[in-house]
């Protein structure tokens, strides 16, 4: 009897204990991720300091600024959630290779994309990036839902300030944006819409391979006005 009372302490007080300890671990784990707009403007902050150091480099060597756009902003999207958003009610219908393959298809896209759209953007613009552009506004929603929006503003040069919203939940990994908004404007939104037509009509697979399609073109549009750059 006693025996029996005292193990059952036993396994009562580790119990207890490891409880202690997994609350510690996640109170630091949180502890450690940083609040959404501080992300943000972290990742603007690192952004904008490597386009200005490497600017001369990426004018000779475009994969440059890919490299610099897939190694800094791309870790704080979560590709997942946005590539279930836009697939809409195909994505249950999609086993898991097309789900992978369009999960690539889709990174590689925007990774082409806004690579592309960045170094028109340097090329036709030779003034120190700053990042003091941007405007941001107080987060909009509670921390503790885990689903927020950031908001800030770009202040552009004789133009109109252009306000963007950053939709962001809190993952395993920390805050992750998962849909971007530029002038009222949602990136899934936007992208649904698109692939819609051709998912009614050539369905998943065939979406699949219009985007790897498009990809391969994009690449090949790139090369070929990086090659009349370096002539002139």
């Amino acid at each position: 009897m006693g025996n029996t009372y005292s193990q059952q302490k036993t396994r009562w007080l580790i119990g207890v204990f490891a409880i202690v300890i997994n609350f510690l671990f996640m109170a630091t784990s949180q502890a450690n991720i940083k609040d959404p707009d501080v992300q943000i403007k972290d990742a603007t902050h690192e952004m904008f300091v490597a386009l200005n150091k490497h600017r001369q480099e990426i004018k000779s060597n475009p994969e440059k600024l890919k490299s610099l756009v897939e190694e800094i902003i791309l870790p704080h999207l979560d590709l997942i959630t946005a590539s279930k958003w836009v697939m809409g009610k195909y994505w249950r219908r999609a086993d898991k290779a097309q789900k992978i393959k369009f999960i690539k298809s889709f990174r590689t896209m925007l990774l082409r994309f806004y690579s592309s759209a960045l170094s028109e953007y340097l090329n036709s613009n030779d003034k120190i990036l700053d990042e003091k552009i941007f405007t941001y506004h107080p987060i909009r929603g509670d921390l503790a839902s885990k689903d927020v929006s950031v908001r800030a503003i770009v202040n552009v040069e004789n133009g109109q300030p252009v306000p963007i919203n950053y939709s962001m939940h809190l993952t395993k990994k920390g805050w992750r944006i998962y849909d971007v908004s530029v002038e009222g404007v949602s990136m899934i939104t936007t992208y649904k819409n698109n692939f819609a037509t051709e998912l009614k009509s050539k369905g998943i697979d065939g979406l699949i391979s219009s985007i790897e399609e498009k990809n391969k073109q994009l690449l090949a549009d790139n090369s070929s006005t990086n090659k009349k750059k370096n002539k002139k």
